[in-house]
């Protein structure tokens, strides 16, 4: 992880605001390893830096991304290298499409990224890529965090996932690794 840190900083370097957008769907498993980290880093917001949960719709966000005007975007969601599952990849804006899959996207991610571009021209964008072991859905729903957030609450923040997060010990070891390397990265900002 230490070689991940590193190079998040090298594709950080420079960066005046940077917003980080998680996709994936919540009730699939490792799917939602992107709603996750972001779920887990939403405090952290500031003029800086911007956490977005995408979900399965990240073209509902791309007016969030513009308005903030970013330096870097950075994706998080699963990938399909071919890797053993917990493999955490950062993958280039260009190789995007060869990796990510649409079947929870309503558009292709590398589409709404070309949107964005079109947008603000000189977006530095990539993604962290996870490697999923368990793409299954299940069959238990519960509220995420039932306890936090009323059901005003949840409607009013579309950055909060609505049901629990249900990632296998794969990945939930690896984003909260991720999760303390962008901690790291955004401390130094």
């Amino acid at each position: 992880m230490n070689q991940l840190l590193e190079k998040l900083q090298n594709k950080l370097r420079g960066a005046s605001k940077i917003v980080f957008m998680g996709v994936g769907e919540e009730k699939l498993s490792d799917d939602g390893v992107g709603p996750y980290i972001i779920s887990e880093l939403l405090d952290n917001n500031n003029e800086k830096i911007l956490f977005i949960n995408a979900a399965t719709d990240p073209m509902d966000r791309i007016e969030d991304i513009v308005n903030f005007n970013p330096t870097h975007l950075v994706l998080l969601d699963t990938c399909t290298l071919n890797e053993p599952p917990g493999t955490v990849a950062i993958l280039e804006r260009e190789n995007i499409h060869e990796y990510v899959p649409i079947s929870t996207h309503t558009i292709p991610i590398h589409l709404v990224i070309d949107l964005i571009i079109e947008k603000l021209p000189h977006l530095n964008v990539f993604m962290i890529g996870f490697v999923p072991e368990s793409l299954e859905g299940f069959t238990e729903l519960k509220l995420y965090k039932a306890n936090e957030f009323s059901l005003e609450e949840r409607s009013e923040n579309k950055d909060l996932p609505f049901f629990e997060l249900n990632l296998t010990k794969t990945i939930q070891k690896v984003a909260d690794q991720i999760i303390e390397i962008i901690k790291k990265i955004i401390k130094n900002l």
